[in-house]
């Protein structure tokens, strides 16, 4: 359920950018409250658990390794992480068909 509501939230972010904007450079606490006030309530600890599972996901169906050296954060260069969960790796999820996967599963 945790990994559906992160999901759900970053896709809602995508259709928010005011939100979005607002939230791109402020601690994780903060993104997690702004996200149960939208009604997608998580953990920290289950924000972490989907983001990584979902990145790792994505790294194996690229075939490369999910470390340091992982090549999709090198989009994160000159960018927000926030922005890139939002904008890279949720659109991407989708069009590889790995999200829908995800969601069958839960």
């Amino acid at each position: 359920m945790s990994e559906s509501a992160v999901i759900d939230f970053l896709r809602s972010l995508a259709t928010r950018p005011d939100l979005c904007d607002r939230l791109r450079d402020r601690p994780k606490d903060e993104v997690i409250a702004a996200a149960a006030e939208t009604g997608h309530s998580f953990s920290e600890a289950e924000f972490n658990e989907a983001v990584w599972e979902l990145e790792g996901r994505l790294a194996e169906w690229r075939g490369e390794l999910f470390d340091e050296r992982f090549p999709l954060w090198q989009l994160l260069w000159g960018t927000y992480y926030l922005d890139f969960l939002v904008f890279d790796l949720v659109p991407s999820l989708d069009e590889t068909g790995l999200l829908i996967r995800s969601e069958q599963k839960l």
